[in-house]
């Protein structure tokens, strides 16, 4: 049995969280815009998000000169964000941009947008076989954006993060494509495994994978029969990449091609 005591605590900690609610269950709105921004914070930091909307959107709205309003069109953002609804939350985040691109927090914005992005992802994405493959708008822009974030914010302090979240989205963008030329090699289908090698090596040049890509792409034009671009891929390899893991069986392979 739970003790009174216990009970009238639990009883005062439920109206405690729910102080700023009026007996209809909407929020208990204040006449200052700090105060409905101060309370919409605490709401999304305690995970109330329907609550957290109500305040910024009533910030927005009734104290649209203030200082305030700015900062509850991101919070939007951040609220759908926190709700890992990441579409309304770019939304939000391109609507504040859009009222106010010279805004001293644009630079988040815009960072918060890409991350949307990448945040969309389907955890799967960069693991099915190519007779399956799934819509890729949310993986392209995350790498379009993110690419256009570090170019017009260099010294932001979100840079350094945007710089590697865009290495990370090539580099699995590079994985996907070899995870589907193997598939093809697995095929014996040699011509659309040199087509996604070609795709990779060309979009994508530069990652951990470019030499595995390139003595695969040898492999597969000798077995297409074309030794010269066989030749070119392995010398490629030798030349830009000594210490790839798969240096030294290019120069075997290459030294059986002469």
């Amino acid at each position: 049995m739970i003790s009174k005591p216990l009970t009238l605590l639990a009883a005062f900690s439920l109206l405690a969280g729910c102080a700023s609610l009026d007996s209809t269950g909407e929020p208990s709105y204040a006449d200052d815009s700090e105060v409905n921004f101060s309370r919409g914070q605490k709401a999304l930091d305690d995970g109330r998000h329907l609550e957290a909307l109500k305040y910024f959107e009533h910030v927005r709205y009734k104290f649209p000169y203030s200082s305030h309003a700015a900062l509850a069109d991101l919070a939007v953002g951040d609220t759908y964000f926190s709700q890992e609804k990441y579409l309304e939350a770019i939304d939000a985040y391109r609507n504040f941009l859009k009222l106010r691109p010279n805004h001293p927090r644009s630079d988040y914005a815009e960072f918060r947008v890409a991350l949307s992005h990448y945040k969309d992802i389907p955890s799967d994405f960069f693991i099915f076989p190519p007779s399956s493959e799934k819509d890729q708008t949310a993986v392209r822009k995350a790498l379009e954006t993110f690419g256009l974030f570090v170019e017009r914010y260099p010294s932001s302090e979100h840079t350094a993060e945007a710089k590697r979240l865009h290495q990370d989205v090539r580099l699995r963008l590079a994985r996907h494509e070899l995870y589907v030329a193997d598939f093809y090699l697995h095929r014996e289908r040699w011509r659309a495994a040199v087509g996604r090698l070609d795709h990779l090596l060309e979009k994508y040049p530069g990652t951990e994978v470019e030499g595995e890509a390139l003595f695969k792409l040898a492999g597969a034009h000798l077995k297409l029969g074309d030794k010269e671009k066989a030749r070119d891929a392995l010398e490629r390899l030798i030349r830009d990449l000594p210490n790839d893991p798969n240096h030294a069986d290019a120069q075997s392979l290459l030294a059986s091609l002469t």
